[in-house]
């Protein structure tokens, strides 16, 4: 245990090992397919766990797992077991809130020279209004924005990108997105098929976001559903793309990887990971 204060409750406490990304996605995460993890930007990593911070007292992480376990049980294992509509209520809300402020804190902690960004003080606004809500319940008024959209395998797609499909149904991510212009500012965090974003700063949008929308008392998911906010397709082609471009493991990493895989190479290419990875390389790439 770390002493220090609570993030969400300010209270000087012992913090726990705060997970970013929600244990029980990281727990999915590695049951369909590796049992290490590695980051986009450190694929000669291995790691058996998710990114951690000492964030959290005891009371903020019970709060935040009542949330988690009704997200796994009435969205994420619904929509993976094939559902097409799903209902949610408040909950729905709470926990993307509670996902996306973390990721914010993530890269408050982790972001060289974030303070000198044209658009700090508005994340330090967004930060403090979100934290209320998540501490009593004070619904956002200005930041309220929060949307999810839901992926599924790639079937195809009209660009040259490669590793489309293992981003959008494998890949865990998160980071702030912002315009050349200072245009649009937005907080963005995905895992596997889910994809969230809080859109803080941006021209008219409304519209452009109706399906993906979440309502902070309830509502409805229908699936598929439509997307047609330029600035986060332009932000996920981009990201692709980029990611492609990182550095392969290095020749001890690729041997390990063989390694694993050849332990039961049957059962890899059945798993969600082989699969993508087979779609990636013999459907998709052009």
């Amino acid at each position: 245990m770390v002493k220090g204060i609570c993030a969400l409750y300010g209270n000087e406490t012992d913090l726990m090992e705060s997970h970013i990304f929600p244990k029980f996605v990281i727990k999915h995460t590695k049951k369909t397919g590796s049992k290490f993890l590695r980051k986009l930007v450190e694929p000669n990593k291995r790691e058996q766990d998710g990114i951690k911070h000492h964030l959290l007292s005891f009371k903020a992480e019970q709060d935040f797992a009542v949330r988690e376990k009704w997200f796994a049980e009435n969205i994420f294992e619904p929509y993976l077991q094939g559902y097409t509509e799903l209902d949610y209520n408040e909950n729905l809300y709470y926990f993307s809130v509670s996902f996306l402020w973390r990721i914010l804190l993530s890269e408050f902690k982790t972001t060289a020279n974030l303070k000198n960004q044209w658009y700090f003080k508005l994340l330090q606004e967004v930060e403090e209004e979100w934290k209320l809500y998540l501490r009593i319940g004070t619904i956002p008024r200005k930041f309220h924005n929060v949307n999810l959209f839901l992926t599924d395998r790639i079937e195809s797609h009209t660009t040259d990108l490669k590793g489309v499909d293992f981003y959008f149904t494998r890949a865990l991510d998160g980071t702030i997105v912002t315009g050349p212009n200072q245009e649009h500012l937005i907080l963005y965090g995905k895992f596997n098929r889910f994809i969230f974003w809080s859109v803080i700063k941006s021209p008219k949008y409304l519209d452009e976001l109706y399906d993906v929308e979440i309502h902070p008392k309830g509502g409805n998911i229908e699936i598929p559903q439509p997307l047609e906010y330029e600035p986060i397709i332009n932000f996920m082609t981009n990201r692709i793309k980029k990611i492609s471009e990182f550095a392969l493991p290095n020749e001890t990493q690729q041997d390990r990887i063989a390694q694993e895989i050849m332990k039961d190479p049957e059962s890899f290419w059945k798993s969600d990971v082989g699969q993508s990875l087979y779609n990636d390389r013999f459907n998709l790439e052009k």
